[in-house]
């Protein structure tokens, strides 16, 4: 004998289906992952604003940091301002990329550009130290909304 009754939303056996009113359109995804993303985009377009903006005032306006003797960590300030140029276009354009509809591979990539900006900002530490905190913080906020999602599928 065969079971003749139709499947309905809370029939959870296996191998059934929802009404064909459900497929009509993809399902939205509301939950909280989405909500992590986007908040982790958001952070990482402005840290990459901030980074750029770092990058560009080490170049034109050296004597604006206290480093001894023009240097962090050895490596002077052109080359630095280059550094945080660069990187902060990077996070800015995966952030942007997490807004848009690229989370999966924006997310391994934020992870590990936020990771490296991390070790950016603690060496810069000594020339700003209140951005640099602020900066570090952000980034655990960053990657912790990452992690956090990781094996939830997100909707752009």
């Amino acid at each position: 004998m065969t079971d003749q009754r139709t499947p309905t939303a809370t029939d959870h056996r296996a191998g059934s289906r929802p009404p064909s009113g459900y497929d009509a359109a993809p399902i939205e995804d509301t939950g909280a992952g989405t909500g992590w993303v986007r908040f982790a985009g958001v952070i990482m377009v402005v840290i990459g604003g901030f980074g750029v903006i770092e990058g560009f005032v080490a170049l034109f306006a050296p004597t604006y940091f206290v480093t001894v003797g023009g240097a962090v960590l050895t490596i002077d300030l052109a080359a630095w301002g280059w550094a945080h140029i660069i990187l902060g276009a990077l996070v800015l354009a995966t952030g942007l990329a997490l807004l848009g509809n690229a989370p999966g591979w924006a997310r391994v990539v934020g992870i590990g550009l936020v990771t490296i900006n991390m070790l950016v900002q603690l060496a810069w530490l000594p020339a700003y130290p209140i951005w640099s905190i602020i900066a570090l913080v952000l980034d655990v906020l960053v990657i912790y909304a990452l992690v956090t999602t990781w094996g939830q599928q997100v909707e752009a």
